[in-house]
């Protein structure tokens, strides 16, 4: 062991040796200030008692001090801030739009929108070829209104809903992404924002829409042809139609209306020239012809019914046959088949929840 080693052994042994004694030192210091400490205090446990002190019981009793503070508390008024929280937080009636037909893309501003700001949008859809209806909600009236530009209202509040499907098709991808953009510069404009669920799932939903409609959008057409090629005289169809409770538009057309005015069938001329007033004492014509549109009529069956026993008059009074579209004569066994393909289709609509005739129906074979 050389000298190095020995001399670290040492000075450990001098450095534990100081640290021992420094807190035997240290334990001793505070033994004695603790004994000085609570020597100076007498322990009640070894007092003697006194008898003499009679015993006094002190009853319970509420602190005016604090039913003061209580009743302080409970008049204290609500905090203004939660009060407006629950105003802001309150939230609008839904939009009258519909799901099943339409794409929806919403508007909120914190600047008003004057109607006469979407005048120019408006026109640019109605171009576009897909029926777009713009709702805004009016604070005073608590409620959604069809935004019109010459009203002088302004919204904070807009929706925009797409119609997905109508008889020229589905709505195309490019319509929806022009008019998301529209709403998102209308809303950048007036200091808000646009929202709109995704662009894909809407056109799988325009396409299976539009599939059903031409699968039900069917329309039956019955005509009046004479036996032996001779023509009918416009007065004699004139007289026959007005009789029938059918009225003379401004297309040539005799329609025949429900009580809603709603067309529930309609007579022209088989030829080109169509009906007029004017015309119709000098008008011959070989054949008139009947249209049924199917979805669009209201209790389709009885009114196919009536449509097919007005033929069978308008037939015997021009002296002429009722045929189908191929000129094949429309036994009643014929009439029964019709019936029974209109049974069909109108089961399919009713089970689509677009009922012949409603309001979804009108709308889609517009």
């Amino acid at each position: 062991m050389n000298s190095l080693q020995i001399s670290l052994i040492v000075l450990a042994v001098v450095i534990i040796i100081a640290i021992l004694f420094y807190n035997w030192f240290q334990e001793r210091k505070y033994r004695k200030q603790s004994m000085e400490m609570f020597s100076k205090h007498e322990d009640v446990l070894f007092q003697p008692v006194v008898d003499d002190v009679p015993e006094v019981r002190i009853e319970p009793v509420i602190s005016e001090q604090i039913s003061a503070i209580n009743e302080v508390a409970v008049n204290v008024p609500a905090p203004v801030e939660k009060v407006a929280a629950a105003h802001v937080a309150q939230e609008l009636p839904p939009a009258p739009t519909d799901t099943q037909l339409e794409y929806i893309i919403a508007v909120q501003t914190a600047d008003a929108i004057p109607s006469a700001a979407f005048a120019p949008l408006m026109d640019a859809e109605d171009a576009a070829g897909k029926p777009v209806r713009w709702l805004g909600y009016v604070d005073q009236s608590a409620a959604w209104v069809e935004i019109a530009p010459w009203r002088d209202v302004a919204y904070t509040d807009v929706v925009i809903a797409v119609q997905l499907a109508d008889r020229a098709g589905p709505v195309t991808e490019s319509q929806l992404y022009r008019i998301t953009q529209t709403a998102r510069q209308l809303a950048s404009r007036f200091n808000g924002v646009a929202n709109w669920q995704d662009i894909a799932p809407a056109l799988l939903k325009a396409n299976k829409l539009d599939q059903f409609c031409v699968e039900v959008d069917v329309l039956i057409g019955l005509n009046v042809v004479s036996d032996d090629g001779a023509s009918f005289s416009g007065d004699q169809i004139a007289q026959v139609a007005q009789n029938a409770g059918l009225v003379l538009n401004n297309a040539g057309v005799y329609q025949r209306h429900n009580e809603r005015g709603e067309i529930v069938y309609a007579l022209c001329n088989h030829e080109d020239t169509p009906f007029s007033a004017e015309s119709m004492p000098a008008l011959h014509t070989h054949g008139v012809t009947l249209m049924f549109e199917v979805p669009r009529v209201d209790n389709g069956l009885a009114a196919f019914a009536e449509l097919a026993q007005f033929g069978q008059q308008l037939a015997q009074a021009l002296g002429g046959k009722l045929v189908d579209d191929n000129i094949r004569p429309l036994s009643p066994a014929g009439i029964e088949k019709i019936q029974l393909q209109l049974v069909h289709i109108y089961q399919r609509m009713e089970a689509n929840e677009i009922p012949a005739g409603g309001r979804r129906a009108l709308r889609l074979f517009n």
